[in-house]
């Protein structure tokens, strides 16, 4: 295949195994099985870095200046504002001494890459994960960053697609492109014996929801003691306190021998073979859980509520138990009920199976990412 692009410099906000480094190795993948030089910043080291596909990037640490929530200070901002000078610079070098034809951010966490295109006149595509609404001042900022530093904005939801263009992102720029996943035939789920395992998988942070997690299940517990709750995920540094508060929290509601805290897993998909729901309650809109996707191929019912892209992995919440963050005693009801109602958790998992396989399928999901570099 003859490219006017062959070499792609992509920028990455984070080093870890968490959902948009996910895609970034299948976008990674994907360009470089289609003839594309891949030169890869990340921000630090990190386990990312270790990942076979990742490997066979020209792999960069440059320090980003990745906005953080810790960094929303005078002093935070100059600190921020001084590591994107100072990268905006290197990654000029870069893009000049390689001779580098396009540049792909992942995220928009990040925005020294694009300010080094912008300088050489290089086209700049944007992949956006982020749903910011609670920080007005920040998405408004990168709202006319992306009108004036982007050339294509990938959106990768429409919950995602919806925020940023209500916001003032022009809507010739951004575009929705779900993520793409490979579907092996249906697996047959043996669902644990004797107690009933719900499994929470995500970073460990305020927004994901795991402090209402708790509360909800411990009145799911007086109800049935026979119920577990396995926490998979660990915290960034600045939220340390934060997941020793959960801890603590557990521990004083006397949830200790039923709820434990798992740190990362690797294998996720071994974890969710042995859950019998998976349970993700965010407490603002998550763009695109990509853990949800993970337990749709385990054959594990979710439950979720009505915030971001999950509602749309599920077709509209026809195919998993949507519940609300604000009516929890309404939410215990619905959750036990869906418990005892065995046949709509096989139709659930059976539909979001299909349904997932026919509108995220990893050839869609190619086919468009090619479309839009090359």
């Amino acid at each position: 295949m003859k490219n006017s692009i062959k070499k792609i410099l992509i920028a990455h906000s984070s080093n870890d195994n968490y959902g948009s480094s996910k895609v970034l190795i299948s976008i990674v993948n994907i360009l470089i099985k289609n003839g594309f030089d891949i030169y890869l910043i990340l921000p630090h080291n990190g386990p990312l870095s270790d990942n076979e596909i990742i490997k066979k990037a020209k792999i960069k640490i440059i320090n980003l200046g990745v906005f953080r929530k810790k960094y929303f200070s005078f002093f935070g901002l100059i600190n921020r504002l001084y590591y994107i000078i100072k990268s905006s610079f290197h990654i000029k070098n870069i893009l000049k001494k390689d001779k580098i034809d396009l540049v792909y951010t992942n995220t928009s966490t990040i925005i020294s890459p694009a300010i080094a295109a912008k300088f050489l006149g290089l086209r700049s595509i944007y992949h956006i994960h982020e749903i910011p609404s609670s920080n007005s001042i920040y998405s408004r900022f990168i709202v006319n960053f992306l009108n004036y530093f982007s050339d294509n904005v990938i959106a990768v939801s429409n919950a995602v697609h919806e925020f940023w263009l209500n916001r003032g992102v022009r809507g010739s720029k951004i575009k929705v492109i779900y993520n793409g996943f490979k579907y092996s035939p249906k697996p047959k789920k043996k669902r644990p014996k004797n107690k009933i395992i719900f499994t929470s998988i995500s970073r460990i942070i305020p927004y994901k929801g795991h402090s209402l997690m708790i509360d909800i299940f411990e009145k799911l517990y007086k109800k049935n003691s026979t119920l577990y709750l396995k926490i998979i995920g660990d915290t960034l540094p600045e939220y340390k306190n934060y997941l020793s508060d959960l801890k603590f929290k557990v521990e004083k509601k006397g949830l200790s021998n039923n709820i434990s805290f798992l740190g990362f897993q690797d294998d996720v998909m071994k974890m969710l073979s042995k859950s019998s729901f998976f349970i993700h309650l965010p407490t603002s809109p998550d763009p695109l859980p990509t853990v949800i996707f993970e337990a749709i191929k385990s054959k594990t019912p979710i439950i979720t509520n009505n915030l971001g892209g999950a509602i749309e992995i599920l077709n509209n919440g026809n195919f998993g138990l949507i519940i609300e963050n604000n009516l929890i005693n309404d939410s215990v009801e619905k959750i036990l009920n869906f418990i005892n109602n065995k046949k709509n958790q096989n139709d659930n998992v059976d539909n979001a199976y299909d349904y997932v396989c026919k509108n995220y399928s990893y050839e869609k999901f190619r086919k468009k990412i090619l479309n839009l570099f090359e």
